[in-house]
């Protein structure tokens, strides 16, 4: 007996089979397709740049600086809330430092219609992120940014926020966490969309994760949402709330780990795909 398979069902059969395809970033065939030419604007008094590091050292705060093409070493900011804006950019570490490394608070903004790339390679002794924030970290933009931590983690700061309507990718390791803070917030109506995969955490945060908008994909992870416990940290408190946006949960080992009583998810669609 012939089986007929409707246009419909065919549909729904082909999105099934992408939905279950393992999402990661291959930053290794995205390489070739940056222009060596490298250029960061403005280039003044406040930029220094040597064979492998650019400092960033604006007198004014909000500064921002337009980063195109490839650069192989590492980005330093040490102006609170220099904004590093990526238009087509490529960023490499290769000796197991931070590619960006932000000492005071950093913004990274990805611009509309342009592939960017951050990644760290190499081995370290100490947990780095490739992007890695001694103070606070602001992603946002409306672009599309893939952040590849080889070394340990992806994303490393003090209280995280995302922002924008761009997308995020990051991916750490198996030992590290794709977004790894103290905090981390998404404030309401923000219409991002953020990939977190392939890592130890998703977003591993020392207190607290709160989500109230955007579009977060935690896929392939050990645990997707964790933070500290009363017994990593006593007399703390530490919670996960997802008051809002769309979390798309798939191949996790566990979706979240946090304080007794501590995780709530009214007003979010959680979904399992």
């Amino acid at each position: 007996m012939k089986r007929i398979i409707t246009i419909a069902a065919l549909s729904t059969l082909l999105a099934s089979l992408v939905c279950a395809q393992k999402v990661t970033i291959d930053d290794v065939h995205a390489k070739k397709s940056y222009s060596d030419k490298f250029i960061i604007s403005p280039k003044d008094s406040s930029v220094k740049i040597t064979d492998n590091v650019i400092i960033l050292a604006p007198k004014r705060e909000k500064t921002e600086y337009v980063i195109s093409g490839y650069f192989s070493g590492q980005i330093v900011n040490k102006t609170k809330n220099t904004v590093i804006k990526l238009k087509n950019a490529y960023l490499e570490a290769t000796h197991g430092e931070p590619a960006i490394f932000g000492e005071a608070k950093t913004e990274i903004s990805s611009v509309n219609g342009t592939a960017n790339y951050i990644v760290s390679r190499g081995t370290s002794v100490a947990k780095i992120g490739a992007v890695h924030c001694k103070k606070n970290l602001e992603i946002g933009g409306s672009g599309t940014l893939y952040i590849k931590g080889d070394v340990y983690h992806a994303i490393k700061a003090d209280d995280i926020k995302l922002k924008g309507s761009g997308t995020l990718y990051a991916q750490g390791t198996k030992k590290g966490s794709a977004i790894n803070c103290h905090s981390l917030l998404a404030e309401k109506d923000k219409n991002f969309t953020a990939y977190l995969i392939n890592s130890k955490n998703g977003i591993k945060a020392d207190n607290s994760i709160s989500i109230a908008s955007g579009t977060l994909h935690l896929y392939d992870n050990n645990i997707a949402l964790k933070t500290d416990t009363v017994e990593d940290t006593p007399g703390e408190s530490h919670s996960i709330t997802l008051s809002g946006g769309s979390i798309y949960s798939r191949g996790n080992t566990t979706f979240y780990e946090t304080d007794r009583n501590a995780f709530s998810s009214k007003g979010a669609k959680i979904i399992e795909n």
